[in-house]
């Protein structure tokens, strides 16, 4: 019952809004890699003003970050998501919701879901490889023509996209919900999605884009100082004031960025933890006991 699934998720997501702090320190990591991407944009301001020499440790200081954020991101993501599931099984158990304890408990399932999320990263990143080899060698092979029958190719990306991540999240449930191990988790969720691909389908479709077209109306006006931010940076001179309203202006609106992917992180996990419960048991049955298998 796709309403009944959504109508849960909205009155778990709103009435629990101490998970939104979990989906919130996701969204302040995802800010704080602004700066760092902001670095390549000094590269043509050091060749206007002849500092060239700092170009091979600018490169090297932005690898660095790059690769420090990302591993905390993983990780950080890994933690979250595992407590924001925990969280809402236990509201939906009609059991006391804690931040700290379901913190605490998602070490149990932490280097399982890490491991799910690798393998998701790994699989993803090979796939969106070969395509673009095979688009490479497309309009090389044709001159250019072959452009035309590779954008077909590439709207092809999108369905492939979403059904990794709803895959990743059915397996991400039956890891957290059913204690499984990983690779059970990943045969399960391939087989839920199978059997009921209209249902997920439909959750999808409503899901990602209400969620998404929400987002989307918010945060475009949060993200106008960072789209200016790079016009200060097209003269000889960086223009301070510009990066400095640009600046001020961005922080402002972290807490407000933070809020909304807050309630859009809850939102979307409540709709597929309920989806996965829907779809592997009876809503009047039991809930199972979390409890620690070997990995």
């Amino acid at each position: 019952d796709l309403g009944e699934v959504l109508t849960r998720a909205w009155q778990v997501s709103w009435k629990n809004k101490r998970l939104w702090w979990l989906g919130g320190v996701l969204s302040i990591l995802v800010m704080a890699i602004f700066p760092v991407a902001f670095l390549p944009m000094l590269f043509p301001w050091l060749a206007e003003n002849r500092r060239m020499d700092l170009l091979p440790a600018l490169i090297i200081v932005f690898i660095v970050l790059l690769s420090i954020f990302f591993i905390i991101m993983y990780f950080v993501s890994a933690l979250s998501q595992t407590a924001i599931t925990l969280g809402i099984l236990r509201v939906e158990e009609k059991q006391k919701l804690s931040l700290r304890d379901a913190l605490q408990d998602s070490w149990i399932f932490f280097w399982r879901v890490v491991g799910l999320m690798f393998l998701y990263a790994a699989v993803v990143t090979a796939v969106t490889f070969i395509m673009q080899v095979i688009v490479f060698v497309l309009i090389i092979g044709t001159l250019g023509l072959g452009t035309i029958c590779v954008t077909p190719i590439s709207f092809l990306m999108y369905p492939f996209m979403f059904a990794a991540i709803v895959w990743m999240e059915m397996a991400m449930n039956g890891i957290i919900i059913d204690g499984m191990t990983v690779m059970d988790s990943i045969r399960s969720g391939w087989q839920l999605i199978r059997k009921n691909l209209l249902a997920i389908v439909m959750v999808i479709v409503v899901v990602y884009f209400g969620v998404g077209m929400v987002s989307m109306i918010v945060v475009m006006p949060m993200m106008t100082p960072f789209f200016i931010a790079p016009f200060a940076l097209l003269e000889g001179e960086p223009n301070w004031t510009i990066l400095t309203l640009s600046f001020l202006c961005g922080l402002a609106f972290v807490p407000l960025y933070a809020l909304l992917t807050g309630w859009a992180v809850t939102f979307t996990k409540s709709a597929w933890v309920f989806t996965y419960l829907r779809l592997t048991r009876s809503a009047s049955a039991s809930q199972p006991v979390l409890q620690e298998v070997p990995a």
